[in-house]
């Protein structure tokens, strides 16, 4: 983990500018493996998150990300935060392999269901990828709420985390039933003034 050693102390610094602000530090565990799940409304949540956690966490990250005619904050995040390229349109076997074999380390998974950032205060829908996960897998989800208005804190809320139910059937029956459980932990860490947008569980496959 040297390059999360080195890289940490220099994304503190920077995010001093952010006027970067934590709450619920106590909730995170120490030594379990976790799937970190957060509502996306910026290019610096994973940086933040990883900051908050105080672990480093493993990021499934668009594989354009990797692209090294990105920003330079960007390429930089996700070389130094050990995130890993996922086709959005295809997630494919290796994904899923390696991100089981994180947990299965005693990691940290981080994932952002809603896909992409929204600015608007708005909790989008989620995808099905972190409830696959958590019901596959039984590690305990550790749900963020990410806030940030002009003029405030960028304010990372980090929830208790908790197992999801252990349903049984076919998983298209199963994931939207625990992607909701996830989603409205994670809709309990926003602000009151947030809206949560309907879920239309047939266009979110994991």
């Amino acid at each position: 983990m040297l390059r999360y050693a080195i890289g940490r102390p220099i994304f503190r610094c920077v995010a001093v500018f952010y006027h970067y602000r934590c709450t619920g530090y106590e909730n995170v565990p120490r030594d379990e493996p976790l799937l970190v799940v957060a509502n996306h409304i910026s290019r610096k949540d994973p940086v933040a998150v990883n900051i908050a956690l105080r672990r480093p966490v493993r990021y499934m990250a668009k594989k354009e990300a990797f692209d090294p005619r990105n920003s330079f904050f960007e390429y930089l995040m996700v070389r130094i935060f050990f995130a890993y390229p996922v086709d959005r349109d295809r997630p494919g076997p290796e994904a899923i392999r390696r991100t089981l074999s994180f947990l299965e380390k005693n990691q940290c998974v981080g994932i952002f269901p809603e896909a992409t950032r929204h600015e608007d205060q708005k909790l989008h829908p989620f995808t099905h990828g972190a409830a696959y996960f958590a019901w596959k897998t039984g590690v305990r989800v550790l749900p963020i709420g990410i806030t940030e208005k002009k003029g405030e804190d960028y304010h990372i809320n980090i929830g208790a985390p908790f197992h999801v139910p252990k349903l049984e059937g076919r998983p298209h029956k199963v994931l939207p039933q625990i992607t909701r459980i996830i989603r409205q932990k994670v809709m309990e860490l926003l602000p009151d003034d947030w809206e949560m947008v309907e879920q239309d569980d047939e266009s979110t496959s994991p």
